[in-house]
């Protein structure tokens, strides 16, 4: 798995849809992409998140990142997003983590049973 400093930004792009409080940030570094999820992850903005993805995948990203750090709030929506995702990665060869759920996504991931199936991993640095 490639290690996840990334040191360039050089593709990088922002998804922001200002209806709702949703931002997705995109960093590519080689096979490598990173998502940076802000906001909100429901009904309205799930589908521009299976969209990056889907893009991100065609143009042969191996390692999917997907950061939950700034994530308020996911509804089942979100939920059956985040497993869309992981399964679209499967399909395509590569690999999706979940990154850094905050205390309230990482409680609906377990009452769900998601935290069970999604690769989750903590990267936040140890205060």
């Amino acid at each position: 798995m490639a290690d996840l400093q990334l040191g360039s930004r050089k593709d990088m792009h922002n998804v922001v849809d200002d209806e709702t409080v949703w931002e997705l940030s995109v960093r590519r570094e080689g096979e490598l992409v990173r998502l940076d999820a802000v906001g909100d992850l429901d009904l309205d903005t799930a589908p521009k998140l299976l969209t990056e993805v889907v893009r991100q995948l065609d143009a042969g990203a191996k390692e999917l990142v997907i950061d939950l750090t700034e994530l308020a709030f996911i509804d089942s929506s979100g939920l059956g997003t985040l497993v869309g995702c992981w399964r679209r990665a499967q399909q395509a060869g590569a690999t999706l983590i979940v990154a850094n759920p905050n205390d309230d996504v990482s409680m609906t991931l377990e009452i769900t049973g998601l935290d069970q199936i999604l690769p989750i991993r903590d990267e936040k640095p140890a205060a």
